[in-house]
């Protein structure tokens, strides 16, 4: 489907936005995760730790190791710390530029 876009050569600043955007979605998508476990520990606050809610976070839902590791230090740092999770509609024009 993208043998066009490999075939063809891309400008700097195209290949700059194509980066930013790539980045963008890859952090939506560790911070959707980091929300998940912490949703998953609210509700089973009483029946499972950190570790073993991560544990069977990441069964579910298996992803590569470096998202892995990042959503873990995430929850880590978050967990049980008040004020830190992210709001709701935490992602509201993410993938747009700041000055526009």
């Amino acid at each position: 489907m993208f043998d066009w876009l490999r075939r063809r050569r891309l400008s700097n600043e195209a290949k700059r936005k194509l980066l930013i955007a790539a980045a963008r979605a890859e952090e939506a998508i560790v911070e959707t995760h980091v929300a998940n476990v912490l949703e998953l520990l609210d509700i089973l606050r009483d029946e499972v730790d950190v570790d073993r809610a991560l544990e069977l976070y990441m069964e579910m839902l298996p992803m590569d190791e470096h998202i892995a590791t990042t959503v873990t230090n995430r929850v880590l740092a978050r967990h049980d710390a008040p004020g830190v999770r992210p709001a709701s509609g935490r992602y509201g024009g993410v993938f747009r530029d700041a000055a526009r």
